[in-house]
């Protein structure tokens, strides 16, 4: 797949250990073992890079699993590259990448997705051939007002800078997030997550939904929202108390980490 390298600073990558942390390049890490015919394919959010999924994605390949991450096109370099992109160029690299993995013949493959990331999880699950869904934080409501004014805004305004809290250290931004956000693409991204809304009851695939209970982004009911429309008969969700947006790199990531790894190993049986 084009649009995913292989980390060869994975563990059992060329037998060398060293981890990397808060780098946008996408990766794939080899599993071994009986887990390592099932493919998780790790979708980040608006504005993201795969570097948000780092942790989670050497927990999994610890355990056996194959783990591919995408990076979205107009993500990872400069949000004047992401200026030029919209949702169906974001869904389309995921559609494709889908594709790739389908032709490697895996035995399972499970997309796990934040954010919107998670909605392009969902999206993936009604229309292909899934084993389950992971959908971190998806945003169905949300926190923020200004994202329903994009759609004219965009016209106004091409970026808008983000709020960061006090003290915030650049260095520690793991996720690689940009620092500022394409107006135009926020408008984009809203007509995804309503599409996804619309359509929620296409998903039939088992499903686990987390979410932070302190997530001023995607608002909390947005998991229980998700968990009512689907139309799998197998479904979870699990909130954590001192988690914001970013569980996957909040004070409850371990536990997260742990209840997908379950999850993933209850489709087994």
């Amino acid at each position: 797949m084009s649009s995913v390298v292989t980390d060869l600073s994975a563990p059992g990558v060329g037998g060398i250990t060293e981890r990397v942390y808060g780098t946008p390049v996408p990766f794939t890490l080899a599993g071994s073992g009986t887990n390592a015919s099932t493919a998780l394919y790790l979708v980040h959010g608006f504005t993201g890079s795969p570097s948000e999924f780092r942790r989670l994605a050497y927990y999994l390949n610890d355990h056996g699993y194959t783990v591919n991450a995408i990076l979205l096109p107009g993500h990872g370099t400069t949000p004047e590259d992401m200026i030029r992109t919209r949702a169906a160029d974001w869904w389309g690299a995921v559609r494709e990448g889908y594709a790739a993995m389908n032709r490697e013949g895996y035995r399972r493959i499970i997309p796990v997705g934040h954010s919107m990331g998670g909605l392009l999880a969902l999206m993936l699950a009604m229309e292909a051939k899934v084993d389950g869904v992971v959908s971190v934080s998806a945003p169905i409501h949300l926190g923020s007002r200004r994202v329903a004014l994009a759609p004219v805004l965009q016209y106004f305004i091409k970026y808008v800078e983000k709020k960061r809290p006090p003290g915030f250290n650049p260095a520690a931004n793991e996720s690689r997030a940009y620092d500022k956000t394409p107006v135009p693409c926020v408008a984009s991204f809203r007509k995804l997550l309503l599409q996804v809304k619309k359509l929620l009851h296409r998903v039939e695939a088992p499903i686990f939904i987390a979410q932070g209970e302190l997530d001023r982004t995607a608002l909390p009911h947005s998991a229980g929202y998700i968990y009512g429309n689907v139309a799998s008969l197998r479904k979870e969700m699990k909130l954590y108390p001192a988690s914001g947006h970013n569980v996957l790199l909040g004070k409850d990531r371990e536990q997260v980490f742990e209840d997908i790894r379950r999850f993933i190993e209850r489709l087994e049986g």
